[in-house]
């Protein structure tokens, strides 16, 4: 388990330590931190998302797995925007984000890196089949809700929907990808050789943006509603997932494993970066991430040290 933490896990986790210390030093502010998130959505993200769907492996998918997968994510994702919102009585905004930050692991930034050093760059397709789906669905549903509700009801609804895709640059780039993929078209050419040139920055920016941003917070420990979602994304969706792949669908051990990682993984940056950018309210969103980012070490060595 040791080897497993020094060598996998803190190696990724560093870049968020390293943003937390020079934002605790005052090396960096938290503008300068929203410059970079600003870059990492811009920027980064789309090269990053428009890879990893046009260079999906969607005939290798086994969709027992995704299917499994969403639904735990579907079931905690409902359960914490109806406690943000009813419970605790946070606008439809920002529970549509802690509803995505108990659901949508940081998987493409956390994960991902984590998972190639465990089982290597071959046995990563459990990840990455929930990466894409995860992009295609519960990213692009909540951002599209998030573009809309910023209408205010001004157009039609089918103009609104339209200008979202043209006006926001990672669901034109899930699209394309999509495209690109089905449409059979190769990425090995320079096209790709973009996508992988600024898409390799996203998760750096994005670990090392997060902490500068944390560094600012103090820890909600005594708020329930961040207790709640916390111990939904690290405890609930590994254990609703475990029994939907090991019991319900009888997957093999090559599914199970990483899934279940996947799974314990802490929230997703990217549900910080999209309240950035829609400037939803921060303070239980941050909190929530802090919280999962840092137990999440706990959680996803222990799952590692049991599945390799």
């Amino acid at each position: 388990m040791i080897n497993i933490l020094l060598n996998a896990v803190l190696p990724v986790f560093a870049a968020v330590v390293l943003g937390y210390g020079f934002g605790w030093l005052k090396l960096f502010d938290k503008d300068e931190a929203n410059v970079i998130n600003k870059t990492v959505f811009y920027v980064f993200l789309p090269a990053l998302l428009f890879k990893l769907v046009a260079q999906a492996p969607f005939e290798k998918f086994d969709y027992l797995y995704v299917v499994g997968y969403s639904l735990s994510e579907a079931l905690v994702y409902g359960l914490t925007f109806f406690l943000a919102y009813k419970v605790f009585n946070r606008c439809i905004k920002e529970s549509l984000l802690l509803g995505m930050a108990a659901a949508f692991c940081n998987h493409t930034f956390f994960i991902l890196p984590i998972a190639e050093v465990l089982y290597g760059h071959e046995a990563t397709l459990p990840v990455v089949s929930v990466i894409v789906v995860d992009n295609l669905i519960v990213l692009g549903g909540t951002v599209l809700a998030l573009e809309l509700m910023t209408k205010n009801g001004q157009g039609s609804p089918f103009h609104n929907l339209c200008a979202t895709f043209y006006t926001n640059p990672n669901i034109m780039a899930l699209a394309l990808g999509l495209a690109v993929n089905l449409c059979g078209i190769s990425t090995n050419n320079g096209i790709g050789v973009y996508a992988d040139f600024l898409g390799s920055a996203a998760a750096p920016a994005s670990l090392f943006a997060l902490g500068l941003v944390l560094s600012t917070q103090r820890v909600g420990f005594a708020s329930p509603l961040v207790l709640s979602a916390s111990a939904l994304k690290l405890v609930v969706v590994p254990a609703i997932a475990w029994v939907l792949f090991a019991i319900a669908f009888a997957l093999p051990q090559f599914w199970i494993g990483p899934g279940v990682l996947v799974a314990a993984g802490p929230s997703g940056v990217l549900a910080f970066v999209i309240g950035v950018q829609y400037k939803a309210p921060e303070e239980f969103l941050s909190q929530v991430i802090l919280v999962t980012t840092f137990l999440s070490v706990i959680t996803v060595t222990a799952v590692a040290a049991i599945t390799v």
